[in-house]
């Protein structure tokens, strides 16, 4: 972990999300988010969202973070010392019955800042750790990547057997308006998206996770899941729905519950598995595309600096 130095710490209003930005050994800084998640009755589930690059090369127009430019990727010892920072150092005293052998994490994302599949070796280098005795033991399906839809790389994903689950961000179900959400659609449109994650499947026997951000009056319409149904149906992938957070140029404003809900209902109603699931760490800008957005401001974290 010596490649990274923490810099400073938030915490949720409720306790349950924390940010870390971490500054590399050049100077150049990247934050990772732990999620705190608990059922009732069922087991707790404690998750990394770790970053792959320094910026992002994608620019999604509501995603602060995608508007940072690209400044390096990170390397596969940078993207692990995120995770076994939080494995190490965030492990409660209540947790003294769990072995130190054993960890303490449950599950990694790969969703912070950066495009992962743009530093595909490294990513692979840093899966491959996390999954190995040496390094945490981590099952395929407690790992999980996701792409803004780099078709040559989602096949390659899938043609090389990475033990980690993939999710590709939609958010648009035409190339018209997904072209303006998600500017790398220009170089891989739809089709050729969904073409690389049908190859996927084939090659693994698994199913992609499909990621729809809702933001009010832009692609959250009963028309919207319509044209998402046409698109994916009959593909047997899940589609997880979330709100988009108030952050990023555009005026772009998430959806109201009412709105999302029948969205989730029409897309269940098209024979599509469909998880309608809350943003996290809006508060202290940890949510999605918020990752080191106040720190590049200047307007400081709601933070302790360590």
């Amino acid at each position: 972990m010596e490649c990274l130095s923490p810099l400073s710490h938030a915490v949720s209003s409720d306790g349950l999300n924390h940010k870390l930005l971490f500054q590399c050994g050049d100077g150049k800084t990247v934050e990772a988010a732990l999620m705190l998640f608990q059922k009732p009755g069922g087991r707790p589930r404690r998750t990394v969202c770790a970053s792959c690059q320094v910026g992002c090369p994608i620019g999604c127009p509501f995603c602060a973070t995608g508007r940072q430019p690209l400044e390096r990727s990170l390397t596969a010892e940078e993207i692990v010392a995120q995770v076994l920072y939080f494995e190490n150092s965030f492990r409660p005293p209540a947790a003294a019955a769990i072995p130190r052998d054993k960890r303490w994490l449950t599950n990694v994302v790969f969703m912070g800042m950066g495009e992962p599949l743009s530093n595909f070796e490294n990513l692979q280098q840093a899966i491959g750790f996390l999954g190995s005795p040496k390094g945490l033991g981590m099952g395929r399906r407690q790992l999980m990547v996701s792409t803004a839809g780099l078709a040559p790389q989602i096949v390659r994903f899938g043609k090389e057997n990475i033990q980690a689950e993939l999710a590709v961000s939609l958010h648009a179900a035409d190339d018209h308006l997904r072209n303006a959400l998600v500017p790398v659609n220009t170089r891989y449109p739809l089709q050729s998206v969904i073409a690389a994650c049908r190859e996927f499947i084939r090659s693994t026997g698994r199913h992609i996770y499909f990621e729809y951000a809702l933001f009010a009056g832009i692609n959250d319409s009963i028309a919207d899941a319509d044209k998402l149904i046409q698109l994916i149906g009959g593909m047997d992938c899940p589609v997880n729905l979330i709100f988009g957070n108030q952050l990023g140029s555009g005026g772009y404003q998430p959806s109201t519950r009412a709105v999302a809900f029948d969205f989730q209902k029409r897309l269940i109603a098209g024979g599509i598995r469909t998880m309608l699931r809350a943003s996290r760490g809006a508060d202290i800008e940890a949510g999605c595309g918020q990752l080191r957005s106040r720190w590049l401001s200047g307007s400081g974290n709601p933070a302790h600096h360590l």
